[in-house]
């Protein structure tokens, strides 16, 4: 049987569809290399990130890029970042935000960072 937290939490997941909004997702974002040697610039961002306070988990390179941002997509995770050669010289991360079609390239990790922030601070129910 279930008591009222778990009722309120399973209304909850109905109503989103498991989609939670950034403020109330318990993993706001996913950080990926681009291949296994960018792991280690990938794994300070997340650090870096949850030094700021976000709620952030990395995925090492062990499958292809492709299919652990499906795998992101599919745990309907409301960012996806992406690391690459361009972003470790650049200081810069790539956006997938759940709901568009397209990446955002080049996005300065402090731009992010007061983007995610903002987001939560207005507890908003868009993605």
């Amino acid at each position: 049987l279930f008591g009222s937290v778990e009722r309120f939490f399973g209304v909850l997941t109905e109503h989103y569809a498991g989609a939670f909004p950034t403020w109330l997702a318990p993993v706001q974002a996913r950080v990926l290399g681009v291949r296994n040697d960018h792991d280690g610039p990938a794994s300070a961002l997340a650090d870096k990130l949850r030094a700021e306070g976000l709620r952030v988990d990395w995925v090492a390179g062990d499958e292809p890029l492709g299919a652990r941002i499906r795998k992101a997509k599919l745990e309907k995770l409301p960012y996806v970042l992406v690391v690459g050669d361009d972003d470790v010289a650049a200081g810069t991360v790539g956006v997938n935000r759940r709901g568009s079609d397209r990446p955002e390239r080049n996005v300065p990790v402090e731009e992010l960072v007061s983007r995610v922030r903002a987001e939560v601070d207005a507890q908003s129910c868009g993605p």
